[in-house]
């Protein structure tokens, strides 16, 4: 029986000039390319830092539903095709890694 789980993935543009490219790849490639091509990820949702809350070491956030027999074999997945060039990534996007982070349903009491 497929579990939920939820990623979120942290990142920021390669720079404020890159901000708009990396919008736009984001959303009109790197986010359906997932979808299409890594079983597992069923829906994703981005987010930007508000000017309002304390400063964030990562300005955009991307929260990723996930439902799989196991979730955790999904981030294996994501890391396969990156290597396999099935995932085209982009010079808009920060050189360092992305900081990502698997949750699954806390435990009922």
């Amino acid at each position: 029986m497929p579990r939920k789980a939820i990623l979120l993935v942290h990142t920021n543009a390669a720079g404020p000039e890159h901000e708009a490219a990396f919008d736009t790849w984001y959303e009109q490639v790197h986010i359906p390319q997932l979808l299409e091509r890594v079983p597992g990820i069923v829906s994703a949702t981005r987010f930007t830092a508000s000017p309002a809350g304390p400063p964030a070491e990562h300005r955009h956030l991307a929260l990723y539903e996930i439902e799989a027999e196991d979730p955790g074999a999904v981030l294996g997945a994501i890391g396969e095709a990156a290597a396999a060039g099935k995932l085209d990534m982009s010079p808009a996007m920060d050189s360092r890694p992305p900081v990502m982070t698997l949750y699954e349903p806390a435990p009922s009491a």
